[in-house]
């Protein structure tokens, strides 16, 4: 908790009292948004990692390739235009 002093005028003589209170802190994490954040985190690697192979994220994920494809649609990601270039470029490495 934080610790916030108020300070209180009163009407009649102009004399300023100051009170000290407690205040939840302001940052408001949830389990949920927690485990959103390590979902989305984890499969962004894993498709960046096989250059957006769903198939082979989903292994390395060990989660169903549907899954996956579930989870992809639900947190909305996208392939970054960097991300999905870099990836293009190593495979080409490997291959020659």
């Amino acid at each position: 908790m934080n610790e916030v002093e108020i300070k209180v005028k009163e009407n009649g003589n102009g004399e300023s009292h100051s009170m000290t209170e407690f205040t939840q802190p302001k940052i408001r994490l949830s389990l949920r948004s927690m485990r959103a954040a390590a979902e989305i985190q984890a499969i962004s690697l894993a498709l960046e990692e096989t250059g957006w192979n769903r198939k082979r994220a989903a292994q390395l994920l060990r989660i169903s390739y549907r899954g996956l494809l579930y989870k992809i649609r639900q947190h909305n990601i996208t392939p970054t235009v960097e991300g999905s270039m870099a990836a293009a470029f190593a495979e080409r490495l490997k291959v020659g």
